[in-house]
């Protein structure tokens, strides 16, 4: 009977260490499209654009970017970080304050494109390239080549890459980056079955070209078809919304599409910024 109650007893630990392990799991929205990521006993920096509000040029020749204050002091959002990773080179996702303020000994994980850019003009010496995947930690990142927009402005746009994370026993965590639903990220989604996708969803434009070949990143129109295409199990954290003025769709924007739609909205999570989101 002791043996019996030990092992009970014993068993029930395991499990609330599981628990607590899986649930430390989170992102913290700082901005834009600017994540801090606790996963699997690690913190990543994703996509730092770090300045002040205003300090940075228009893409629409309207209002000075970003639009918004940070919403922590720099040296809360750089605490603590063990790598960061970059999806793309823009000035919205690796600014000028990123670059000045993060140690140059700060481990990156860059797509191959922007190698050059992060490790030899900007001379952060612990740059790594992720051609396909490679484990950090306990952690696999497998890169996903995307589409920064489609048509010749998609093409004009760069290469942009996503990130599926996964680690044992930890829910898998698709970050798609700057890229819209197409050919290669719903193969992704397909391969890797996430649990949570982070769905750039500023709907971002570029005039004139934007006029026939649409936003560069998903729009709330196209964010309901994501959720349309994936598992009913998935859930998707919108995020980029809100601080650049080439971003046309906010979040009261996706938030009446959604209710339109008739999406539950446990499984669409629109954080504001400065909210943290546990993954479960």
């Amino acid at each position: 009977m002791k043996k019996t109650i030990i092992a009970s007893l014993l068993l029930a630990c395991i499990c609330c260490v599981a628990f607590a392990q899986q649930s430390d799991n989170r992102i913290h929205l700082v901005r834009n499209a600017t994540l801090k990521i606790h996963y699997a006993g690690q913190t990543l920096l994703l996509d730092p654009m770090l300045g002040e509000k205003g300090t940075e040029m228009s893409a629409l020749g309207v209002n000075l970017n970003p639009r918004v204050y940070l919403t922590m002091p720099v040296g809360e959002v750089l605490d603590g970080v063990d790598f960061v990773l970059l999806t793309h080179a823009h000035i919205d996702h690796y600014d000028p304050a990123a670059k000045r303020l993060i140690s140059k000994d700060t481990p990156w994980y860059v797509q191959p494109a922007d190698y050059d850019s992060v490790a030899v003009k900007d001379h952060f010496r612990n740059t790594t390239v992720i051609k396909e995947s490679i484990q950090v930690g306990g952690i696999t990142i497998v890169r996903i080549a995307g589409n920064h927009g489609r048509g010749k402005l998609g093409a004009m746009m760069g290469a942009s890459s996503g990130y599926v994370l996964k680690a044992e026993g930890q829910p898998t965590l698709y970050i798609m980056g700057d890229c819209v639903w197409n050919e290669a990220t719903q193969k992704a989604v397909k391969e890797h079955r996430p649990d949570y996708i982070v769905v750039n969803s500023g709907g971002a434009i570029l005039p004139p070209l934007s006029k026939t070949d649409g936003p560069i990143i998903p729009n709330e129109a196209e964010t309901m078809r994501i959720i349309d295409d994936c598992s009913e199990n998935t859930r998707f954290i919108a995020v980029h919304m809100d601080a650049i003025d080439h971003c046309q769709t906010t979040r009261e924007i996706l938030r009446n599409e959604a209710r339109h739609h008739g999406v539950n909205m446990e499984r669409l999570i629109i954080p504001e910024d400065g909210e943290t989101v546990f993954l479960q």
